[in-house]
């Protein structure tokens, strides 16, 4: 069984974006991660902060399309998408308060870091440094 990875903001729009600085290196790990038969992890938390960037970015056509290939791939099982529940938020602002002095830490962040860590996924697709900065055991892959 491939290792999980869980998908951050940051993966999901290097590979949507053709113009992100990142976009070569994204698009190959994730091509090659599905290739693997890797099923991509994600929250709804996530999503929402991909679509809010992309919309800023894209046309408005290039962002439906991603869109509805992220969701046509959730319906088919080949992205896991983990919702944010209150138990789940309540863990992430635990989180946010024992990490205080790290104030550049997005609560979406501490949502990831809590989903991660009850599914046991230490590998985040991920630029972001702030998944190494807490020490909760996550390495960042594909960047």
């Amino acid at each position: 069984m491939k290792k999980s990875v869980f998908f951050d903001s940051w993966g999901w729009i290097a590979v949507a974006d053709r113009k992100d600085p990142y976009h070569k290196i994204a698009k190959s790990f994730y091509e090659e991660y599905l290739k693997q038969k890797g099923i991509p992890i994600t929250t709804d938390y996530i999503l929402d902060e991909v679509f809010t960037v992309l919309r800023k970015r894209l046309a408005s056509d290039i962002v439906i399309k991603f869109g509805e290939s992220i969701f046509l791939a959730i319906k088919e099982q080949n992205i896991r998408l983990e919702q944010i529940d209150v138990r789940r938020r309540e863990k992430a602002w635990k989180l946010l308060k024992k990490y205080h002095d790290k104030s550049d830490i997005s609560f979406t962040d501490f949502t990831s870091f809590a989903v991660m860590s009850e599914l046991r996924i230490t590998e985040v697709f991920s630029g972001d440094e702030h998944f190494e900065k807490v020490n909760l055991g996550f390495k960042r892959v594909g960047c």
